[in-house]
């Protein structure tokens, strides 16, 4: 049996010391670097839970401010039409009153009456701003297509005619220098020398 001396049983014991001292580096490096990750891992968990009541919290504004500017419009809206609509009520009132004795009334009160009504409609519309036209139905009177919208159009062999107002059915409606309802009109069309043949061979 071969017996070691002290010199080889300190080296040996150096060695193994040396060992174990890397090899407990190594674990406390992995230890530390766990230790690293579960730091920035509850760091990023607190920011996702931040984000979220952030979130949550932004949606429930952005809620809120959408009800509160709907709930504005629609106030807006009513502030805008209510002159239309009481005068629209206290027409119909008028027209309620009118109609309880209408039967009892002369052909001529029923008139009166009825042209009462248009008068009234004529004041709510010149209360909002509209303005009311009508175009004298002259003889070769041009179409105007600005003001004017053609119903009907009436056949005609003189050439002179064409694109002439034959009737005028309505008035014309505008707002603030806008036309929003254009006079219904009937305007004369000129129809070809083909077309009249073919007419006159039927």
């Amino acid at each position: 049996m071969k017996i070691m001396k002290k010199e080889e049983m300190e080296e040996k014991g150096n060695i193994n010391w040396k060992v174990e001292h890397s090899d407990n580096n190594r674990i406390d490096e992995i230890l530390e670097n766990i230790e690293n990750i579960n730091t920035k891992l509850d760091g990023m968990n607190e920011l996702f839970l931040k984000k979220i009541q952030s979130t949550s919290f932004e949606k429930e504004i952005a809620d809120k401010l959408h009800k509160e500017i709907q709930e504005y419009r629609n106030d807006l809206h009513f502030q805008l039409i209510k002159p239309l609509i009481f005068d629209l009520i206290n027409m119909k009132e008028s027209m309620k009153r009118g109609l309880g004795n209408f039967k009892e009334k002369t052909d001529e009160e029923k008139l009166k009456l009825l042209q009462s009504y248009i008068e009234e409609i004529e004041m709510i519309l010149d209360n909002n701003n509209i303005e009311i036209y009508d175009t004298k139905n002259e003889e070769n009177l041009d179409f105007d297509g600005k003001k004017q919208k053609i119903i009907k159009k009436i056949d005609t062999s003189d050439k002179q005619l064409h694109g002439k107002i034959y009737n005028i059915l309505s008035s014309g409606y505008m707002y603030k220098g806008k036309v929003i309802f254009p006079e219904k009109v009937e305007v004369y069309i000129h129809q070809k020398d083909e077309e009249n043949d073919k007419m006159k061979g039927e």
